[in-house]
């Protein structure tokens, strides 16, 4: 994905201090395969970049994050060029809302902040620049937060599906003010919230990172949705529309 000059040291390496704790062994070696099943090599510019998203995300919401649900792939958008999709799943993968459900979404974005801020401070890994180039340099990431709930349809089966969705492009959070508490999220991402399942997968790169909010809040006559967060949401979110 970006084959020049992309050579770094090894950034994943157990500290020394840490060899005897199992957990922490354990989380490094989950994060070594989460990170080489989206093809990426170790010491190099991406995996490293990677790399240290994940442990800021590790910092905000404990060594165990991955256990409230993480994957990681990657996403061919044609030949040459591949885009890296981190998707979190949990109850608190939600947009912040007053008086609604624990929300991690402003303490990531601002962690994301942090470390493009620190680690690429000549603003190499964007994904405005795959978009307006089509240059093997550009690094694009989708990170994508979804609450998962169950519908009951009028058979008396249950399917399972992302209710709420966001997708956020690096490009998104790098300008980040200070103290971020998510109340313009909408600007920043693409959120998609709605009473019946989504399905995003066929939408191009370009769509899943322009921001914007997307209600679908009428109900599907087949489909009971029983999630009082996703009552809350869309009644918030209705409201400011």
């Amino acid at each position: 994905m970006a084959p020049r000059g992309n050579v770094e040291g090894d950034a994943t390496r157990p500290p020394v201090t840490k060899a005897a704790h199992q957990k922490e062994l354990k989380w490094y070696a989950r994060m070594e395969e989460l990170l080489r099943a989206m093809g990426f090599e170790r010491k190099t510019a991406e995996y490293n970049m990677m790399f240290f998203m994940l442990r800021e995300f590790r910092k905000r919401l404990g060594i165990t994050f991955f256990d409230m649900g993480c994957s990681a792939r990657v996403k061919r958008v044609d030949r040459e060029l591949a885009y890296a999709r981190l998707s979190f799943f949990g109850d608190c993968c939600v947009p912040p809302v007053p008086g609604g459900p624990q929300s991690c979404i402003p303490d990531l974005l601002c962690g994301m902040a942090d470390v493009l801020r620190a680690k690429d401070s000549a603003r190499r890994f964007s994904m405005a620049e795959l978009l307006r180039v089509v240059y093997p340099d550009s690094f694009p990431v989708l990170v994508r937060f979804v609450l998962g709930v169950g519908f009951e349809t009028s058979h008396g089966e249950t399917l399972y599906g992302g209710a709420v969705q966001i997708d956020i492009g690096l490009d998104a959070v790098r300008d980040l003010p200070e103290g971020y508490d998510g109340a313009d999220l909408e600007r920043r991402a693409r959120v998609e919230i709605s009473r019946v399942p989504i399905e995003t997968g066929q939408m191009p790169l370009r769509e899943l990172a322009t921001p914007g909010l997307h209600l679908r809040p009428e109900r599907d006559p087949d489909l009971r949705c029983v999630c009082p967060a996703l009552d809350a949401l869309l009644a918030h979110y209705a409201g400011r529309a």
